[in-house]
């Protein structure tokens, strides 16, 4: 089931004790936990911090118990599912939860066959399988309207129309716009309200995108990114930084303990680009390089050889490559 369908009439729903959430946009997972906040406790745990026996003391026998309903997200929750062999005791915990029911959070793009296999099918014969999807464009504008609805403002239709163009209908670049737009004017909102306020008159370089993808940052990446693809910078320049950059990085990573021989030979004398490629290798392992190489030359050929769409290309490259590498 769609998250934001899942969510509507949450408060009368009854939820079940174990459930999955495949998150393909955060931002519908963070409304999703916003309004689980509103009507009970919520705590968030992560699975890559847990192991089996920390999983199950995290639910203490005096919050199982409580009378007050508690609800647990686990976020990065495959490594913890990887883990969970005997799926037996899954079902056997999820019948003795009192007033308690867990969300575990994967990025993972789950197949068919994954759900039909343990322990995913297991859980989710006791759970829900819930999809937090990117909306389609129809559903965004109207999720745009109705929150300035509920803050009993209205927006022109060519207002609006132009917020969604300039943010690239990304939901987290229109969150921020929105709480903006809603500071700055009190009543009607214009096109020209939107022109002076919003982020299509703030300048990003292509240095800002590149630091915030070499910092496995996706929220500052894509909003850098979608700046720059508005502003007229063609998508295969950004890549062509992005190589050189990621063929540096990697040499500089295989060059060991070395690394003030490796800048000289790599022409990186800048004192500030050395610290910025000294804080980006702490981030990445060679296998992580090596792919990230790989799948931009492969991003390269689909779209100089199978005439793919250069921008819907790379913001799709960056979100699942980050995806991966923050996992």
């Amino acid at each position: 089931m769609n998250l934001l369908e899942y969510q509507k009439g949450l408060e009368n729903r009854e939820i079940k004790p174990i459930n999955l959430v495949q998150v393909e946009d955060e931002y519908v997972l963070k409304t999703f936990i916003d309004k689980l906040s509103n009507l009970y406790e919520v705590k968030i745990l992560w699975g890559d911090e847990l192991d089996r026996k920390s999983f199950f003391s995290a639910f203490s026998e005096g919050e199982m118990f409580s009378k007050k309903k508690k609800v647990y997200i686990v976020k990065k929750a495959e490594e913890l599912l990887k883990s969970a062999k005997d799926t037996n005791y899954l079902i056997s915990f999820a019948k003795r939860l009192k007033n308690v029911s867990i969300f575990l959070v994967v990025s993972e793009k789950l197949t068919k066959q994954q759900l039909e296999k343990e322990p995913i099918k297991t859980l989710l014969s006791v759970g829900e399988f819930l999809e937090a999807k990117v909306p389609n464009k129809k559903k965004i504008k109207e999720l745009v309207k109705n929150r300035f609805e509920r803050e009993g403002r209205k927006i022109d239709e060519q207002a609006l129309d132009y917020l969604l163009e300039i943010t690239s209908y990304n939901l987290m670049e229109l969150r921020n716009e929105v709480d903006k737009l809603l500071l700055y004017k009190e009543d009607r909102i214009t096109i020209d309200d939107v022109k002076r306020v919003c982020v299509s008159n703030v300048e990003y370089t292509v240095f800002d995108f590149l630091d915030a993808f070499f910092n496995k940052d996706l929220e500052r990446a894509l909003l850098y990114l979608s700046s720059l693809l508005r502003s007229g910078i063609h998508p295969l320049q950004i890549q062509a930084v992005m190589i050189s950059y990621a063929i540096k990085l990697f040499s500089l990573v295989s060059s060991g303990e070395d690394k003030e021989k490796a800048f000289v030979e790599l022409g990186l004398t800048n004192p500030y680009v050395k610290n910025s490629f000294k804080t980006y290798a702490e981030k990445f392992s060679l296998e992580e390089l090596k792919q990230m190489i790989l799948r931009l030359h492969q991003l390269d050929m689909i779209e100089k050889v199978y005439f793919a769409d250069p921008e819907e290309s790379l913001k799709r490259f960056v979100i699942e490559y980050l995806r991966y590498a923050i996992r």
